[in-house]
């Protein structure tokens, strides 16, 4: 069985409860071997590469109109804090900075080295680790830049301003956002009672996996503990008619899923999941 995963913190939670999970070895060791940002397992989704996996909304579409989707998914209630979308450079106090094991950084370096803000007055810059979160900034007609992920959480605790995407979507239609969904391509049986499981459990993060994850990205654990709170994984009846709500925007704006086609002036050197954000020219 091939399994893609959102290699992200928010779903540090499922990481823990899989490898508890009794289940035979190899399908848990398939379920480590493919992890990526959102919009590359998304393809690899599309081209049936994966038989299963965390993806994106937008890209579980057909998924979700052919019951392919589970009720496990990544849910915000509100406020996520990492989906963001950028304000602009002149609205952000520089003297913040970054505490973390690696040392101290500004946000003037950051600003400065990386060129993380946007104008707002120019077109807006998409996410290249995104679908869905590019989509949503569309549909919420937000002009900054879109980030996501580790990145948007390193930024957020660096004290950088930006637009909390998953609560301009609660304040508009007081309905909880589904960034991605646990789908599937085969072995339907398999994937829905691991998801059923998965989301009746209540998973308690191992102390040294909370440390070890929180060091990798520069962040203290008890934040990343605090952010992990605003995320749930039960896909449930107010769950559903957001991703109805967003489905039927995308339509009427004319927006449309992601195709198989992966765009070839990535460099995929370039696209470590936990280095600070940088404003890559070719991306």
């Amino acid at each position: 069985m091939r399994f893609g995963k959102i290699q992200y913190l928010n779903l540090m939670p499922f990481d823990v409860f899989l490898r508890s999970c009794p289940i035979p070895t190899r399908y848990k060791s398939a379920a480590f071997a493919n992890r990526s940002y959102p919009s590359r397992l998304n393809q690899s989704f599309l081209f049936h590469r994966i038989d299963a996996g965390f993806i994106s909304t937008i890209a579980g579409y057909t998924a979700h109109r052919k019951q392919r989707g589970t009720q496990a998914g990544i849910v915000a209630k509100g406020a996520v804090w990492s989906v963001l979308s950028l304000e602009e450079e002149d609205q952000v106090t520089q003297s913040h900075k970054v505490d973390s094991i690696n040392g101290a950084q500004t946000l003037k370096t950051l600003a400065q080295d990386s060129r993380i803000f946007t104008n707002t007055k120019t077109k807006p810059r998409k996410d290249y680790q995104s679908d869905t979160s590019n989509a949503l900034s569309t549909i919420l007609g937000l002009q900054g830049r879109v980030l996501i992920g580790d990145r948007a959480l390193q930024y957020r605790f660096a004290g950088g301003k930006a637009i909390d995407m998953g609560q301009a979507w609660w304040e508009k239609h007081r309905l909880p956002f589904v960034f991605g969904r646990l789908c599937y391509n085969k072995h339907a049986h398999f994937y829905t009672n691991i998801a059923r499981t998965f989301v009746k459990k209540r998973v308690k993060i191992p102390h040294y996996i909370l440390q070890t994850r929180a060091k990798a990205c520069g962040i203290p654990s008890a934040y990343v503990r605090e952010y992990l709170t605003h995320i749930h994984y039960h896909i449930q009846a107010k769950e559903r008619i957001g991703l109805e709500r967003f489905y039927r925007t995308l339509r009427l704006q004319a927006i449309k899923p992601p195709s198989r086609i992966y765009p070839r002036n990535v460099n995929s050197s370039k696209c470590a999941l936990n280095a600070p954000y940088k404003d890559y020219s070719n991306v």
